[in-house]
């Protein structure tokens, strides 16, 4: 127990000097518009110290024993008990935030960067929302708008019988289905579509998803939507197994009644992922599409795709001249990735040679691809927060573009130097390499901590492991190379 725990705090160590040693040296300001902006560092230096450092924390995953691995999964603190609360309130807040944000889509500015609809979603939600997840757990199954519309549309006698009782039974057989197939349409959407920024086509968006949502959850039942329909409820779910912090429900018994309380514990980051369990294929592919969507998105911008279908990346003719090739793209990046995680996982199990069936290795490893999805969606998403929250908090200000100044931010001045000056530029740089890094270390951890679960001898969890870090290594290579190759804004 002691050399585990000594041996992670190593890797720790490891990994933030790393992080440091193998940042940019220089860096050079090419573009501020969105997220385009080259930088120029050593790249053969830095993908081979963060390939390394991956590969040791196999090595060092390898020579902990079992035992000290099984007693570190156990490690949780308990820091209290909240008292309960009904969830219904911030959820009707939130549902009504959400049609003044549609209402700014039509009647506000046209500028994207003015109007607080594009930049409440895309910013603010999208990826500052992510981010809190991964931090303090899944808040977003707290204050979604769905409970309340839900509420809203049975309200009505003749809908409301199917509060409780709706008039369809989610099937088994679905799995998550529904939900793959309306994430893949939003994400073509936000990488494909021409003008998924435009306020008023976006206020359109969001309208024909509520309108969607609506039918779900009146058809299926609220339960039963969102646990396998709804997209984002899906998703910030699957963000939220990364957290420290987290909730437990337990019933609490009184002379009275029974109740439920909620306890409030933190454990490692990560560790969550252990509890999830084999998901069926649908959910293991949602979680692929996940990452593969925020990979084509970086990848789609860089100079060497753009050159790959023939398009002069410093004439970039726009999105509505690459919806054909970037939507192939999509799908070719998706359909990649799920096949090299398959053969990985099956190749691993072969090495393994346990003679035990191959049942639930790859519904249950595919968590461990979860640390890095959300790792490629922090380091990429970034510097756009950095900046476009500062908008958002200016168009708060003024939502329907009437000479407003609801908070007094409708003049406040936008520090777009955070991406041209060189300090600020090499330390968000220093903040992804480390997040590309750390989250790859922690999907190696988490993978083989998985692996002992599945395999009865330490040996197999070991061979077991291999083809999928060689996986993760090849990863971290691609990853870290998108950081550093040029891309277009």
């Amino acid at each position: 127990m002691v050399f585990a725990t000594y041996a992670l705090r190593s890797l720790l160590r490891l990994i933030f000097l790393a992080s440091l040693s193998i940042a940019p040296s220089s860096a050079a300001h090419a573009h501020a518009a969105a997220r385009g902006f080259i930088l120029l560092m050593p790249t053969e230096l830095y993908i081979a110290g963060g390939t390394a450092i991956v590969a040791l924390t196999f090595v060092l995953m390898a020579v902990i024993p079992a035992t000290g691995l099984r007693t570190l999964e156990q490690l949780r603190l308990t820091l209290g008990v909240l008292p309960g609360w009904n969830p219904l309130g911030p959820s009707a807040v939130t549902l009504l935030i959400m049609f003044i944000l549609i209402t700014a889509g039509y009647l506000g500015s046209r500028d994207p960067l003015s109007n607080p609809l594009p930049l409440m979603l895309w910013t603010i939600w999208w990826v500052g929302l992510t981010f809190f997840q991964a931090l303090f757990g899944n808040i977003w199954a707290s204050i979604h708008p769905w409970r309340a519309l839900h509420r809203l549309l049975t309200a009505l006698p003749p809908w409301r019988d199917c509060r409780e009782t709706p008039p369809l039974k989610f099937p088994s057989s679905a799995g998550y289905w529904p939900a793959v197939v309306l994430f893949l349409a939003f994400a073509w959407f936000e990488l494909v579509h021409p003008a998924p920024q435009d306020p008023a086509v976006l206020a359109n968006a969001v309208i024909a998803y509520v309108a969607l949502t609506s039918v779900g959850l009146m058809l299926f039942g609220k339960k039963a939507w969102l646990q396998h329909g709804e997209i984002f409820s899906i998703f910030f779910r699957i963000v939220s197994w990364l957290a420290p912090f987290g909730l437990r429900d337990a019933a609490e018994k009184t002379a009275d009644h029974t109740g439920r309380r909620r306890t409030l514990s933190i454990t490692p980051p990560g560790q969550r992922l252990l509890d999830v369990g084999a998901l069926p294929l649908s959910g293991t592919v949602f979680i692929l599409l996940a990452l593969s969507s925020v990979s084509f998105d970086g990848f789609s911008r860089t100079f060497f795709w753009l050159d790959l279908i023939g398009e002069n990346p410093l004439e970039s003719p726009g999105r509505t001249a690459l919806i054909s090739v970037n939507s192939l793209g999509l799908l070719g990046v998706f359909g990649c990735l799920t096949c090299l995680f398959g053969a990985a996982v099956y190749t691993g199990h072969f090495l393994a040679q346990s003679g035990e069936p191959m049942g639930k290795q790859l519904g249950s490893l595919v968590v461990s691809i979860v640390p890095i999805a959300f790792g490629y969606h922090f380091a990429h998403y970034l510097p756009e927060f950095l900046l476009d929250s500062q908008f958002t908090w200016r168009a708060l200000s003024d939502p329907f573009g009437l000479g407003w100044n609801l908070i007094g931010s409708r003049d406040m001045h936008i520090h777009a130097s955070i991406l041209t000056n060189r300090t600020s530029i090499e330390t968000i740089w220093r903040i992804q390499v480390f997040a590309i890094v750390a989250a790859h270390v922690m999907a190696v951890a988490i993978a083989h901590l998985l692996a002992i679960r599945l395999y009865s001898r330490p040996k197999n969890a070991i061979l077991s492991q291999i083809p999928l870090t060689a996986l993760m290594i090849t990863y971290t290579m691609f990853g870290l190379w998108l950081l550093s190759t040029p891309a277009a804004g």
